[in-house]
């Protein structure tokens, strides 16, 4: 069925205001796209028309028929889907609409750091104190190209900060297949795909503004294609201070900025192309508030002061500045290279050569309870580099697609902090701390060859058996004694770094075989099986190689899913419909867990053997052409077979923060009045109960955080010009949380170091956005 789009015709006055405020030097209609294309284009173009740029591998993901074709779990998060984050979104808040996917954090925006979970497996570090015992397992790749540092496996959300500059995102469940993975896909991979090249020239340009102070600025420019070569470059800036604020006034201000540019070259055999991508997000981090008042905690932590707690102070409430703070800065650079070329018909070869940059600037003072202690200033600033090349071959043959290829990378990872007072008596500074200090380095060497066979015995029949082989060298050697050499003649002993240069070398085999069964055209059945492994955590306060000798085995993840799809396209009522089922489990063995204080103390670690298991089920479709509908669930139990803490074991008890069920479902219906589209949207998510952390035991709790659900409403509407430079004008406003729920995504048991020993044994928790208005206006030209 096809729609007729109505023109509206404004006024020659306004064409030319609208056109002298919004227009840039591109004036060709700017390309649209369909939800099952999703912004891909042709690898070649029509008799008599021009080349238009090679489809990317990681645009392809995207696609419905790949989905549905593919042996692995998969859901993707489409330009629509996106919206729902809000204007001010960041990566966490988009990924929070997919199946098994838990989201916690202290902010709103992208600019502050979330710590996201897949199927209970944890990354993204959000700050919190124990309980992310399995963080750090889930790769992260933008345009293909790996994001989490090596050492750590860690990657922070605000390292995506800009949803505008993204065509999609494509969440693999488990450790994917051999060709697709990385160093540390224990629970999955989260893979951002920009906005690609296109054929024809044109662009966008939106602001946003809503509570809180927020506003963002976006803007993608498509060069089109001359001469083979075509080029995008997207981005955008925002700010906004956060719900939470002080009794001193302070708003706990965040920013965050992300520009992409790429450009590629099409040619008869393949294509080339270059890509730069930077983004930084900094935030303050509140603390975390008592639920209940506790005796002597206070907003200062004397007795001059009221209670501190969310029944007493107020429920969004936060310590004064001047007494407490933490600025948290992360940034991020790459810079890459691609290269596809079709030898002939039956091989094709394919390169990915990388560069990335990671910098962490953690800026805390804690003069809580105005003692002016000798750390009363951290000045942590870590930072990682990486290159690398990743290149493979793709054999065609009648019934196989066999790949071979691998990559080697190298990171040299610096993991610096310092403590320090600047007042009498101690009179330390950022160099000479007189506090605890530490400047510990990491070289890391990974090498990975894989092959594995696509076998199509019939049509409809696909089976992938795979196998990798990884070699994973760890150089370490402490630095404190000559990049804090002043302080560690007066303070040897508080340096972090106890233990002498060490070098570990691992070597393991990852077998991997998964199979798709297109039963009918419309219903397809899955199942695969992976085994894979990463480098236990390095870095902070403490742990292996700085505290704990490094005698260690790889952590390993043992992984099924079973499930079936159905697929269907203009079915009566369903045009793009897309339904996929799976049960999961994965045991994840070998854990090694490093536990400190929310102060950053080592207080020692701990083994761990778990195992997560349960659905997910995912389903979207055009009803009817104009009504979107999707909806995920999610059911889910983790318990640790063995949790062994200080000679004391916690086996049977459930892993900690992680949801037992999660849905979201969201309509978006579209219309025409008089001229102007507009899609009235509405979403509810849910999210269930899940364990606390026991900061005091050092050992997961039986306690729960509340399960807690969130209705959002939005319109968006789209003027559409005729013979103007400017082809349309859209705008939206969004409400978030339009009941105003007041909820705590994330509490904890606090073992007493960040708020006195009065608060130890008793709850602390991190309270959710409350209602939050955004509108934005864009144009395309």
């Amino acid at each position: 069925m096809s729609r007729h789009r109505p023109t509206f015709k404004p006024s020659r006055l306004t064409q030319s205001v609208l056109a002298a405020l919004l227009v840039m030097p591109f004036a060709a209609a700017h390309a649209q796209t369909s939800p099952e294309s999703l912004g891909t284009v042709q690898a070649g173009g029509q008799e008599g028309q021009k080349p238009q740029p090679a489809k990317s591998h990681e645009a392809t993901k995207l696609e419905q028929t790949h989905v549905f074709k593919s042996d692995q779990s998969i859901k993707v998060l489409s330009k629509r889907e996106l919206q729902a984050a809000g204007p001010v979104g960041g990566s966490a808040q988009a990924l929070s609409l997919a199946p098994g996917v838990g989201v916690t954090g202290y902010g709103a925006t992208g600019s502050t750091k979330t710590s996201i979970s897949i199927n209970g497996i944890k990354q993204g570090w959000g700050g919190f104190s124990g309980g992310q015992i399995d963080n750090g397992s889930i790769a992260v790749t933008f345009d293909g190209v790996p994001m989490s540092n090596p050492s750590t496996g860690l990657w922070e959300s605000p390292e995506v900060p800009q949803l505008g500059l993204l065509q999609g995102i494509g969440i693999t469940y488990g450790p994917g297949s051999a060709k697709d993975r990385w160093y540390n896909n224990i629970g999955g991979e989260i893979a951002f795909v920009p906005l690609q090249p296109t054929a024809k020239a044109g662009g966008t340009v939106g602001l946003s503004v809503g509570s809180y102070g927020a506003r963002n600025l976006s803007l993608s420019l498509q060069s089109g294609m001359h001469d083979g070569w075509a080029t995008v470059l997207a981005g955008g800036v925002g700010s906004s201070d956060s719900y939470r604020t002080s009794s001193d006034g302070f708003k706990n201000h965040s920013h965050n900025y992300a520009w992409f540019l790429k450009t590629r070259k099409t040619f008869e055999k393949g294509d080339f192309s270059l890509g730069f991508y930077q983004a930084e997000g900094q935030g303050y981090r509140p603390v975390p508030i008592p639920l209940q008042p506790i005796s002597g905690v206070t907003l200062d932590g004397t007795p001059n002061t009221p209670l501190y707690s969310q029944s007493t102070s107020g429920y969004y409430s936060s310590i004064p500045a001047n007494v407490w703070f933490k600025d948290d800065t992360n940034k991020t650079r790459i810079i890459y290279g691609k290269a596809n070329i079709q030898v002939d018909e039956t091989l094709s070869l394919h390169n990915l050569v990388w560069y990335r940059m990671g910098e962490r600037l953690h800026y805390h003072y804690n003069n809580y309870g105005l003692s002016n202690p000798a750390n009363l200033y951290e000045y942590n600033n870590p930072s990682t580099q990486v290159y690398g090349d990743k290149a493979w071959a793709d054999i065609s043959l009648p019934h196989n697609l066999v790949s071979l290829g691998g990559f080697f990378l190298k990171s040299h990872y610096n993991s610096r902090n310092a403590f320090y007072n600047t007042n009498p008596p101690y009179n330390g500074s950022q160099g000479v701390p007189n506090a605890k200090y530490r400047s510990d380095y990491w070289d890391q060497t990974d090498l990975a060859l894989f092959m594995q066979d696509k076998i199509s015995p019939i049509a409809n029949f696909d089976i992938t058996p795979g196998i990798r082989f990884i070699n994973y060298q760890t150089n370490y050697y402490p630095a404190g004694q000559s990049d804090f050499s002043q302080a560690y003649a007066l303070y040897p002993q508080h340096d972090q770094g106890k233990l002498p240069a060490a070098n570990v070398t691992h070597h393991e085999t990852e077998p991997s075989i998964a199979a798709n069964w297109r039963i009918t055209p419309t219903l397809a059945l899955f199942g695969n099986y992976a085994v894979a492994y990463k480098e236990p955590q390095v870095g902070g306060g403490g742990g292996i190689y700085q505290s704990t000798p490094p005698v260690y085995n790889l952590e390993k993840s043992t992984d099924y899913n079973l499930g079936f799809k159905m697929h269907l396209k203009n079915d009566g009522m369903l045009r793009n419909f897309l339904l996929s089922v799976s049960y999961y489990h994965l045991h994840y063995t070998n854990q090694y867990i490093t536990l400190s204080d929310a102060n950053g103390n080592f207080l020692g670690d701990a083994n761990g053997d778990s195992v997560y298991k349960g659905f997910n089920i995912a389903v979207a479709d055009d009803i009817l052409y104009n009504l979107h509908a999707f909806a995920n669930m999610n059911f889910e139990s983790a318990d640790f077979n063995n949790y062994t803490t200080g000679g004391v074991s916690y086996a049977g008890l459930p892993v900690s923060n992680v949801p037992n069920k999660t849905f979201n479902v969201g309509f978006a219906y579209e219309d025409y009045i008089s001229g102007i589209l507009l899609t009235p949207r509405i979403w509810y998510q849910y999210v269930g109960k899940q364990h606390m952390f026991d900061n005091n035991l050092g050992a997961p709790s039986q306690k729960t955080i509340p399960a807690y659900g969130l209705l959002n409403v939005g319109l968006d509407g789209e003027v559409p010009f005729s013979h103007a430079a400017v082809h349309d004008v859209r705008f939206s406003v969004n409400i978030l949380n339009v009941l105003n729920k007041q909820y705590n995504p994330f509490e904890e048991v606090t073992s007493g170091g960040l708020l006195g020993g009065n608060s130890q044994g008793q709850i602390l928790g991190l309270p959710g956005a409350p209602r939050t208005l955004y509108a934005s206006l864009s144009a395309s030209f």
